[in-house]
C-alpha cells in the first residue's frame, strides 16, 4: 500500500466518523420544575436574572406558545419520558389526595381513573418505551440526574433506559433514591449536585468517543423554598423598598438565579470540551409557576400550577444547536410535551419501534428551518385532580376537566357539572372574557373533536362515586 493511498484511507475514516458524529448529535435535555412562562428575564420578566438561560434563548429558537401537557409534575413528565397525551401513560396525578379528604370525596359526583399501579408502586409503566431507550437503542449513552417522580424499582430511572440515573429530591438536605449508599456533603444544594454528575458524565461520554444524552431534570424551582443565602441576600439588597415584590418572590428570584447558575455550568463544560457543534441542548420547565403572594411568574397569565388556564400549563421551551438551529429565532406554533420525544429522535435520526404510539408531532424541521407550522388540528389535556372542595362556594379548587385548544379557541370540560367555557386565545390569552354563548358553532366542533380523541387514546369514562351525598339519586 502506497503511503498516498494509506493517507486517503485516514481521510475517509476521519469522514465517516465525523459524519456518524453529524447524525448522531449529543443531547442535553433540561427540565426546570414549576417554572413559570414568566420566571425568566429573556422571556420578559425584568425583575429575574437569569442571563446563562438567556444566551441559550439568543443562540437558538425559543417558543411564544409553550405548554405543558398537565399542569402537575407527575402526569407532565411521564408525557415527556412517553411521548403520550395523559389517558394513553395512565399517570394521571402527583397523588390521589381526595381519598384522605372525606369533605372532597363525598361531594365527587364521579371517582377519576387509578394512577398506573404495579405490584412495584405508582409510576410509568415499563413496558413504554422512554425517549431514553429509543436513544440507547440507538448508539447512546444515556444518564439521568435530578427529579424522576415516575416510580421506584422496576419504574425507577436505572430501569428505563438510562445507563447511568441518580433520583434526587429536595434542595438543602435532599434525599437520593438509590438502593446503592451514595455519599453527598450535608452543605451541598442539590442542582449543583447532579450538575457536577452531569458534566463528569459528559466527560466521559466524549472520552468513550461516545454520542450521549444526559437528562437534567432539576427539583428548582420546586418548593420547599430554600435559596442560597448568598442569592437571597442579593435580591433583598437589589429590590429593598420595591412593594411589588414579596418575600416569596424574592425567594424566587434566587432559587432562578440557582438553577440559571447551573445551566450556565453545563454549557461552560460543553464549550471547555469542543462539542458545542454537536451538542442539542433543550430547556423546558415540566409545568406553570405555583402561585406566590405577588403572583410575579406567571403574569400576565390567569391561573397557575394546578390549573389548565394558560398559568398553570404554558412554559418556556429553547432549543439550541448551533449551526442548525437558527439563532435568536422564534416559533409561535403551539408545542406539547408530547412533541419533545419524537422532536428528538428526528434531530438524533433515531429509529422509533414503529408499533410504539406517538401522540407528539415531530417538531424539527420548524427548528431546522424547513417549515413554518405545525401539522396537528388540536392539543388536549385531561386533568384529573380533585382538590379541596368547598362547601361555602359549591366547588372544587380543581376537579375533573378535559381541555382542546384549536385554532387558538380553547373549550374546557368540566366533568363534574357536564359544562362547557370557551376563550378565544387569538383575542383573549388572559382569558377574561367567556364566549361559549357567542361561538356555538365552534362548541360543537370542539366537542366532536373531543370525543373523537377520547376514543382515539383509550379514555377512562367516568365512572359513579359510591360515596357521593347524592349517590342515590343518579
Amino acid at each position: 500500500m502506497t503511503k498516498k493511498l494509506w493517507y486517503i484511507l485516514i481521510l475517509l475514516c476521519f469522514l465517516n466518523s465525523f459524519a456518524q458524529v453529524q447524525e448522531k448529535p449529543n443531547v442535553v435535555f433540561i427540565i426546570a420544575d414549576d417554572l413559570g412562562i414568566n420566571a425568566l428575564h429573556a422571556y420578559g420578566n425584568e425583575f429575574v436574572e437569569s442571563p446563562n438561560i438567556d444566551q441559550l434563548f439568543a443562540e437558538g429558537m425559543h417558543f411564544t406558545n409553550g405548554y405543558s401537557s398537565d399542569p402537575t409534575c407527575a402526569p407532565s413528565r411521564a408525557s415527556i419520558m412517553s411521548g403520550q397525551y395523559v389517558p394513553r401513560h395512565k399517570v394521571y396525578r402527583v397523588a390521589d389526595r381526595y381519598k384522605d379528604d372525606p369533605k372532597t370525596i363525598k361531594n365527587m359526583k364521579f371517582l377519576p381513573p387509578e394512577v398506573n399501579r404495579s405490584s412495584d408502586g405508582k409510576g410509568l409503566s415499563p413496558e413504554k418505551i422512554t425517549i431514553a431507550e429509543v436513544l440507547d437503542q440507538n448508539g447512546y449513552l444515556t444518564a439521568g440526574f435530578g427529579k424522576w417522580h415516575l416510580g421506584r424499582k422496576s419504574m425507577a430511572m436505572e430501569n428505563q433506559g438510562f445507563d447511568e440515573a441518580l433520583e434526587v429530591t429536595g434542595h438543602y438536605n435532599f434525599k437520593i433514591h438509590s438502593e446503592t449508599t451514595i455519599e453527598k456533603p450535608d452543605s451541598l444544594y442539590s442542582s449543583d449536585f447532579i450538575t457536577e454528575k452531569g458534566i463528569d458524565f459528559m466527560k466521559k461520554s466524549v472520552e468513550d468517543q461516545q454520542p450521549f444524552f444526559l437528562y437534567m431534570p432539576y427539583y428548582l424551582v420546586h418548593k420547599p423554598l430554600e435559596p442560597k443565602p448568598e442569592y437571597l441576600q442579593h435580591f433583598q439588597k437589589k429590590y429593598d423598598g420595591n412593594k411589588e415584590l414579596s418575600k416569596e418572590d424574592l425567594a424566587v428570584l434566587a432559587m432562578i438565579k440557582s438553577l440559571d447558575e447551573n445551566v450556565g455550568q453545563l454549557t461552560k463544560a460543553i464549550q471547555d470540551l469542543n462539542i458545542e457543534k454537536e451538542t442539542i441542548v433543550i430547556f423546558v420547565s415540566d409545568n406553570g409557576h405555583y402561585k406566590t403572594d405577588g403572583e410575579l411568574f406567571n403574569r400576565p397569565y390567569r391561573g397557575y400550577k394546578g390549573q389548565t388556564f394558560e398559568g398553570g400549563i404554558r412554559v418556556p421551551y429553547i432549543f439550541k444547536w448551533p449551526g442548525k438551529i437558527a439563532e435568536n429565532s422564534k416559533s409561535e406554533q403551539p408545542i406539547i410535551h408530547v412533541d419533545l420525544y419524537p422532536t428528538i429522535a428526528g434531530l438524533t435520526n433515531s429509529q422509533i419501534d414503529e408499533d410504539y404510539i406517538l401522540d407528539g408531532e415531530n417538531l424539527s424541521p420548524i427548528l431546522l428551518g424547513e417549515a413554518e407550522e405545525a401539522k396537528r388540528e388540536a392539543l388536549i389535556w385531561e386533568y384529573t385532580n380533585y382538590a379541596r372542595y368547598n362547601e361555602n362556594l359549591d366547588k372544587f379548587a380543581s376537579s375533573w376537566v378535559n381541555v382542546i385548544q384549536k385554532d387558538g379557541f380553547k373549550m374546557t370540560e368540566d366533568v363534574e357539572k357536564g359544562k362547557y367555557q370557551l376563550y378565544n386565545l387569538n383575542k383573549d390569552p388572559y382569558e377574561e372574557e367567556e364566549v361559549s354563548e357567542k361561538y356555538p358553532e365552534i362548541i360543537e366542533d370542539l366537542k366532536n373533536s373531543l370525543e373523537a380523541w377520547k376514543m382515539e387514546t383509550g379514555y377512562e369514562k367516568p365512572s359513579l362515586n359510591k360515596a357521593f351525598k347524592n349517590y342515590n339519586r343518579n
